[in-house]
């Protein structure tokens, strides 16, 4: 009878031990709290990184605001300017037109020259035009670009409860102040 007892458990080639269990409940919490630990460093480096990202963001924001402005400012001067050379070219050819008519007879000179001035006013006339609705292409574009800038920059919570580690009149690294254009 003896050997029936020693089936019941096993048989003879099978191994048992007895293994306390706190040393591995011990492991096991050690090992829960430092995965916990890692993945509070890990989220700190990344919301250290989406600051980073946003702080960029924002003076890029800033320095296409200031560009828009000064491109703003330089298309409403060249449309000033426009509107002035449009002014002394039609000036110019009521001037040409006036001593046209008070001349009774007409030379071949004057016949020449009014062959060679007029497509050159007309085309100067074209031109001008041209450039004119370039322009309001331009400040049309501008202004969509301004509303979308001022519709981004005020609206984020985020930038709102950061405060701006940049102080006032610097630049980032490598822009100096420099918008890209000149008056």
């Amino acid at each position: 009878m003896p050997n029936d007892d020693a089936n019941i458990y096993g048989s003879d080639n099978d191994d048992y031990e007895v293994v306390p269990l706190t040393p591995i409940r011990r492991l096991e919490k050690r090992l829960t709290t430092v995965e916990s630990t890692r993945s509070l460093g890990n989220l700190e480096r990344l919301m250290d990184k989406i600051i980073d990202m946003v702080e960029l963001n924002q003076r890029i924001v800033d320095e296409m605001i200031k560009a828009n402005t000064g491109l703003r400012d330089t298309v409403g001067i060249l449309v000033n300017k426009m509107d002035s050379l449009n002014d002394k070219i039609t000036n110019f050819v009521n001037i040409v037109a006036d001593a046209g008519k008070e001349e009774s007879e007409e030379s071949d000179s004057i016949i020449a020259v009014k062959g060679i001035i007029e497509p050159l006013i007309q085309n100067i006339v074209n031109t001008n035009e041209k450039l004119i609705k370039s322009n309001e292409l331009v400040t049309t574009s501008l202004s969509t670009i301004d509303k979308r800038l001022k519709r981004l920059q005020p609206g984020s919570d985020v930038q709102q409860s950061m405060p701006t580690a940049q102080p006032q009149g610097s630049y980032p690294q490598g822009s100096q102040g420099n918008t890209g254009y000149t008056q």
